[in-house]
């Protein structure tokens, strides 16, 4: 099978008990049309007031792209879970099609739990190559990867594909019991191996459907229809290869001139196997990186250096050679170091300002998403150091050519003089609603003042603003004051 041969397309995701977010549910603009498997660009803003959801909604966005990539959760994930409740839940919607297989609309659904403290212990063996020892405080106590396949405008009932539970007393690892049943017939051996898999991902924090590559080779052993194994495998690949989720913490780092983050991921055709590699570019010194990865790194520059061009303009980017080093066990490794130049003056990309930065970080992915009707971005503070006007024209072009799907969060108003209203949600002060569009806006309507009118006046079935005082924050200040100097 092809990996690469498919179309995957979130439509929609709930969110439960998640951080600040009781319960929110976030509709793409793309489920929104006659058609779910179009391939117009499918762009959306999340708005909303300072706390009220919108970076949670990026951190719903990465559980899915660590579960599928077999990747463990934050070290500190039981933070996530929403105070007074013993769990969190996150329901995903994708919509997937092929030439060879038709279209499906497929659901996974993920629960995470704390653990008691009594079974957090600090031995276990290391999983999946990570070298941290210690046991995660949380565990995905229940999955669901669900499926079904779509004839014309109607489809048929969701069909499961495997449901599992940590918590379920059954001798069955996982469900439906028919499949779980044909599934050992075939091999008596699987029953262990899986029972060693379900306590393995406990102990990690990750995803038992997605723990690549030990259930891949289970489930090819076990011989699951080509028809199921392709839902899966492409599922997994849209979340390694075609999802990238760019954080305010990533950036962060990027600003304070620590490190440039860059993932690779890929298909090897030969092995049929998913291949991840992390690259930490140092901004303060020279990093070093194998052949290969160089090789990767120029690739994405020079593909980066042909947008940024356009966008500030006389300067170009360049992926400096400082030679090579071998090292005690004979690997060679080449030094490179990253530089901005303009008429020919090349300096150092950590002397560069916050913005340009975070256009360069931010660049290759949009460029993806650009070409590539199946990559999903999600930014968090899209706006954050880039120029108000330069942000209205870089989302109007992919508004209009984009082949991708983009969500976002900002603070900058201008996307709302670009945007359509289907395009843009707001974050509400109710955390058992926390996502809503606006009703009753006219397509003469400026939405920047709609959303200032509705936070001044009202107007929506929710409020958008928790309201503040400005002589309360006068009182504040002068109090603050009074006791810094008492």
């Amino acid at each position: 099978m092809n990996n690469r041969a498919f179309r995957c397309r979130l439509q929609k995701i709930t969110i439960d008990n998640f951080k600040n977010v009781g319960h929110g549910e976030i509709r793409f603009s793309c489920n929104m049309h006659d058609d779910i498997f179009g391939k117009q660009s499918d762009i959306l803003g999340i708005y909303g007031q300072n706390g009220s959801g919108k970076t949670t909604f990026i951190y719903a966005m990465d559980v899915l792209h660590r579960l599928l990539c077999g990747q463990r959760l934050w070290k500190d994930m039981d933070r996530f879970v929403r105070i007074g409740e013993k769990s969190s839940r996150i329901k995903y919607e994708i919509s997937l099609e092929s030439e060879t297989y038709g279209r499906f609309l497929v659901k996974y659904l993920v629960e995470i739990k704390r653990k008691n403290k009594e079974d957090v212990t600090p031995d276990i063996e290391a999983f999946n190559g990570d070298n941290d020892l210690t046991e995660f405080p949380i565990f995905v106590s229940r999955e669901m990867l669900q499926y079904k396949r779509i004839n014309g405008e109607k489809g048929n009932r969701y069909n499961s594909i495997i449901e599992y539970s940590y918590e379920d007393s059954s001798t069955n690892v996982f469900g439906p019991d028919i499949r779980y049943k044909d599934f050992i017939s075939k091999d008596k051996t699987l029953a262990d191996e899986l029972r060693y898999l379900k306590s393995a991902v406990y102990k990690s924090g990750s995803s038992f459907i997605f723990s690549a590559p030990r259930i891949k080779n289970i489930i090819e052993r076990q011989g699951f229809s080509e028809e199921l194994l392709y839902i899966m495998e492409s599922v997994q690949v849209f979340g390694a290869v075609k999802l990238f989720v760019l954080s305010n913490v990533q950036a962060s780092i990027v600003n304070a001139n620590i490190v440039l983050p860059m993932s690779f991921c890929w298909v090897d055709d030969e092995r049929n196997l998913l291949k991840h590699v992390n690259v930490r570019i140092k901004l303060t010194d020279e990093t070093y990186v194998s052949q290969d990865i160089y090789d990767m790194i120029q690739k994405r520059f020079m593909a980066i250096d042909s947008v940024i061009a356009q966008i500030i303009p006389n300067m170009s980017l360049k992926v400096a050679n400082r030679g090579t080093r071998t090292d005690e066990k004979g690997e060679t490794f080449v030094i490179i170091e990253l530089l901005t130049v303009r008429e020919e003056r090349e300096v150092p990309l950590r002397y560069e300002s916050d913005g340009i930065k975070k256009l360069i970080y931010i660049l290759y992915s949009l460029i993806e998403m650009y070409n590539d009707d199946s990559v999903t971005i999600a930014i968090d503070e899209l706006d954050s150091g880039v120029f108000e006007y330069l942000l209205g024209e870089i989302l109007s072009v992919l508004l209009e050519n984009a082949k991708g799907q983009l969500v976002f969060t900002s603070h900058n108003l201008r996307a709302l003089e670009v945007l359509d209203k289907k395009n843009v949600m707001f974050s509400t002060t109710n955390e058992d609603n926390r996502y809503i569009r606006f009703k009753n806006v006219k397509g003469s309507n400026n939405l920047r003042d709609v959303y200032y009118q509705d936070i001044l006046l009202g107007g929506q079935d929710e409020c958008v603003y928790e309201p503040t005082s400005q002589s309360a924050i006068r009182r504040a200040f002068r109090k603050a004051g009074g006791d810094l100097n008492g």
